[in-house]
Formats: C-alpha cells, structure tokens, sequence
C-alpha cells in the first residue's frame, strides 16, 4: 500500500502542529536556564578550589612549624588540620597536606636516627678509648708488678748467698756421731762388726777397711785413710738391699748407723791430732 505524498508545505505544518507545547519551549528560556547553571556550576569549583588552597596553605604552615620545633627541642604536637569540610584532627583533607604531613615525619624520623646513631658512635668511640687505656694501664702495671718481684727474688738471692757465705761449713765429723769403744778399739784397729754386715757380700768391703783403720792405729791418721774408710762405708750402705729381707728392719737400721758412724772415723782422728 502505498503512502500519500503530501505536498512539502502541508507536511511541515502538520509537524509543527504535532509538537507539545512545554515550558522550555521558548528558545530564550531554554539558552537563559543553562546560562545559570553553567554559572552555579562554575561558582561551586571556584568555591571549592579557594578552600583546598587555604587547607594547604595551613597545612604546609603546620607542617613546617612542628619540624622547626622538633629540630629546635620541642615536643611534638599533633596539630589540628584544615580542610575543605572544618578543622579535623591527626590528617588533612588534601593529597599536598597528607603529602607534606608525611615527608615531615620522615625528615623527624631521619633526624631521631640519625641523632641515635652519632650518640651511639659517641659512646663506642668512648668504649673503645676506654679499653686501650685500661689495656694499657694494664700492662704498665704488669711490669711494675714483674719488676717489684724479680728484684724481691734477687735480694733473697743475695741475702741466701751472704748466709751460706758467712756460714761455717759443716765437718763430717757434725754429722754423725763416734763408734763406740765397745765397737771400734782405736788402739789395735780391731771393728766388732754387726752380724748382718758379716757375710761374704761385704767381705772385700770389711777388709778395706779394717786395713786402714789399722793403718791409722800404727801409723796416725792422714786424708788417704779416712778418705778410703768413708768411701767404702757408703759403697756397703748401698748394697745393703738383701739386708732387710734377711735380718729386719730394726738390724737394717742398726747397720745403717754403724756404717754412719764409720765413715767419719777417720775425720775425727785427724782432728785429735
């Protein structure tokens, strides 16, 4: 089915008259209206930028204020920031303020640290200077005190060699005491010997010296003779090993003085001479 054309003048006046009759159909108070809101809508962002400059500016301000106080001594403050919307505590209302808030207390945190550690430098270089004096104060006194002892040794060395200087040495005749007349008869020469010291282990011993005591007997004591009678006497305190085994202890001790007492013989006739 075909549409009817109508001619192009009709068609446009049946359009216009189609149309709803609105408010807003005046052109001049459609261009009016978005005038004003364009304007309100400009009012609000200028608005809106005065106060977040002034929020920054503040802030910056506070920001600044509290770490010149901290670097100069004084205590921190959380100080109460502006925004936009009213004072609110412990933050901005802006990204410069929490910005500027944040690198503040990072240079204070940089500058406690850095205090800590010069502070701790200060007291390890003290430590340190500390030790190498007391090390070294150390050492001073350990030869002081090794000096003060060995000249303490050396003076009881000296005195010990002035008393064994002025000393009288000992004659072997101090030591030990005579053999009775009942066991030596200094006129003949004669020796009654103990019956532990009678056997044929002693025999080249006994006649050794019964010879120079004989000797001495007729002839009168010399160095040779007593020499030989103290030497032969401590050879058979030596062998004396089988004795004990033998005889006891009580006759091992007898012969032991006997031959003591023996061996000085000699001694003590050159000092009757």
């Amino acid at each position: 089915m075909k549409r009817s054309r109508l001619p192009c003048g009709q068609k446009k006046s049946c359009c216009r008259a189609e149309q709803p009759q609105g408010r807003n159909s005046n052109p001049t108070h459609h261009q009016r209206g978005r005038r004003l809101a364009m304007a309100g809508l400009l009012m609000t962002i200028l608005a809106t930028c005065v106060v977040s400059s002034h929020a920054q500016f503040v802030n910056r301000s506070v920001a600044r204020w509290s770490v010149r106080n901290d670097m100069y001594g004084g205590r921190w403050h959380a100080p109460v920031q502006y925004g936009a919307g009213g004072y609110y505590p412990y933050g901005g209302q802006t990204a410069y303020g929490n910005a500027v808030r944040a690198q503040a207390e990072l240079t204070m945190a940089q500058g406690r640290a850095a205090q800590s550690q010069a502070i701790a430098n200060e007291n390890s270089e003290k430590a340190r200077k500390q030790y190498i004096e007391n090390k070294a104060r150390y050492e001073e006194l350990r030869r002081e005190q090794r000096g003060i002892i060995e000249a303490r040794k050396a003076k009881e060395r000296e005195a010990q060699r002035q008393r064994a200087a002025s000393r009288k040495p000992k004659a072997p005749t101090d030591l030990y005491p005579r053999l009775a007349i009942d066991q030596l008869d200094r006129t003949t020469g004669d020796i009654v010997w103990p019956k532990c010291l009678t056997g044929k282990t002693f025999d080249e011993d006994r006649q050794r010296i019964e010879s120079s005591v004989q000797f001495i007997a007729q002839h009168g004591p010399d160095q040779r003779s007593a020499g030989i009678i103290d030497e032969t006497a401590k050879k058979m305190k030596k062998n004396m090993s089988d004795v004990m085994k033998q005889f006891g202890f009580q006759s091992y001790s007898d012969a032991r003085k006997f031959l003591s007492s023996l061996s000085v013989e000699g001694y003590y006739a050159m000092e009757e001479l």
